[in-house]
């Protein structure tokens, strides 16, 4: 959908614009205004004058092609100044970024979606992050840009305040669908809160209580210890999260007799600045049509609903429901010792797959580095695939390590040969592969081997999901 900028520009006579331009711009003029001040700047390459005027504020002001004596025009001079201001109001252009007061609205709207979405189940208290969209498959960018401490912080908090039992949170892994660095972001940021709730070490400043009046800066809460976590996955198929915890047909029925896809739906239907097409192509079908296009198209809804118990500090068995098990009560969890830290192979993949290795190990979430590969994915053949390799030397002398790189009919790409790796370190390199005109969508795999003296070669297959297009996120 096309959307709106809009911009003011206060200015002595409309600047001329390109014949395109205008056709897609609207431009509205305020009555003439009449000012008397001092010239407080000049940019002569703009014709732009700044005018500071009698009641202290500034005006800049352009000045048109029919001021002819512009150069005669001197930093503090005393005028008389005739202007209009224009609102010019013009269509974005596709992939042009949005300026920051719509990125607020889009929020805005999108909170208020998410509030009618989840009062559609009963859910009517609700807490927003502060974390903004970030565009893209990497969850360490989308951290940096919401500033992952205070985040980390507002959700310890919230995890006090609220006590609950259960966490449900995204997968903290790279998988193939929309693996959105946000989504994976949360699921990190959920993790850590899980474990630093019922921490008295963690975020002190949360339990100390007030002595003074209006000493506000302490919430004087208690340590909270949730007692089980799960992840859910945005993964386009999910077979692998099958056994390593409970799944739900959503074919099945609440306790009301309603199919739990047509909750779904209705949960849908509050998102309509992202769903709009969608949810009118949706709402024209019969009933029975519409249940066929929610559970049979494909990235629709994913039937069986699976989840992963990441952690329970209570036991119980890992496909036991999510639910079960519970006991009135705080518990206290054991201080987890993470495990001992395994030499890296000589070649893995390195990026957000070897930050999730060690985030993995700290948090105690081994059943998740069991899991293989997922593919990268998807990319759309607008820009080179980056794909980052982690080359590791446990020895105590330099290592050199020989790449190569098997690629695919219809790719091409750079691929380093020679990487030396200093003793007792890693080293991560870039393979960037392109795919060729005329080269089919599909899933795809890349070999890469890795051989240094002394030591067996090791091989790296990766799998790359392809869709060409316009969509997607960057990596």
């Amino acid at each position: 959908m096309q959307k709106l900028v809009v911009g003011i520009i206060a200015a002595a006579v409309l600047v001329p614009m390109a014949r395109t331009a205008l056709a897609q711009s609207k431009t509205v003029s305020s009555e003439i205004k009449t000012e008397t001040g001092t010239i407080e700047a000049v940019e002569a390459q703009t014709r732009t004058v700044t005018i500071k005027k009698s009641d202290g504020t500034y005006a800049t002001i352009v000045a048109g092609p029919d001021i002819s004596r512009f150069a005669e025009v001197k930093v503090g001079q005393k005028v008389n100044v005739r202007y209009y201001e224009n609102v010019i109001v013009r269509v974005k252009q596709p992939g042009e970024p949005d300026i920051p007061e719509l990125l607020e609205m889009k929020g805005l709207i999108r909170q208020t979606e998410a509030r009618k979405d989840l009062s559609s189940i009963g859910i009517t208290t609700v807490w927003f992050l502060t974390g903004r969209d970030t565009a893209g498959q990497d969850p360490r960018r989308s951290l940096a840009v919401w500033g992952h401490g205070r985040v980390l912080a507002d959700t310890v908090r919230i995890v006090r305040l609220t006590r609950p039992e259960v966490m449900l949170t995204w997968l903290p892994l790279q998988v193939a669908g929309e693996n959105h660095g946000d989504h994976q972001a949360a699921s990190v940021v959920a993790t850590e809160a899980f474990d630093a709730a019922g921490d008295a070490s963690q975020f002190p400043e949360q339990l100390a209580a007030p002595v003074k009046q209006f000493e506000s800066e302490y919430d004087g809460l208690e340590v909270w210890q949730p007692k089980k976590l799960y992840f859910m996955s945005d993964a386009t198929d999910t077979a692998f999260m099958t056994g390593r915890g409970p799944s739900y047909p959503v074919t099945e029925r609440t306790s009301k007799g309603v199919p739990y896809w047509q909750v779904a739906y209705q949960q849908l239907t509050a998102h309509v600045t992202q769903y709009r097409a969608q949810l009118e192509q949706l709402a024209a079908l019969t009933p029975a049509q519409r249940e066929q296009a929610i559970l049979n198209t494909p990235g629709a809804l994913t039937n069986p609903l699976r989840f992963i118990r990441g952690k329970s500090v209570i036991g119980g068995a890992v496909d036991g429901d999510i639910f079960t098990g519970l006991s009135t009560g705080p518990v206290h969890a054991a201080t987890a010792v993470p495990p001992a830290a395994t030499p890296d192979p000589l070649l893995t993949l390195g990026g957000p797959w070897a930050y999730y290795r060690q985030f993995w190990r700290a948090h105690g979430l081994s059943d998740l580095a069991s899991i293989a590969i997922q593919a990268i994915g998807p990319v759309n053949g607008q820009e080179a695939v980056r794909i980052p390799l982690q080359i590791a030397n446990a020895g105590t002398a330099p290592l050199t390590v020989t790449l190569k790189a098997t690629l695919p009919a219809g790719w091409q790409g750079e691929t380093p040969t020679t990487v030396t790796v200093p003793a007792g370190t890693s080293v991560e390199v870039a393979s960037k592969v392109t795919a060729e005109k005329g080269t089919p969508n599909g899933t795809v795999t890349f070999t890469y081997e890795a051989s240094a003296p002394g030591q067996n070669a090791v091989s790296l297959s990766v799998p790359v999901v392809f869709e060409r297009g316009e969509g997607g996120l960057p990596q």
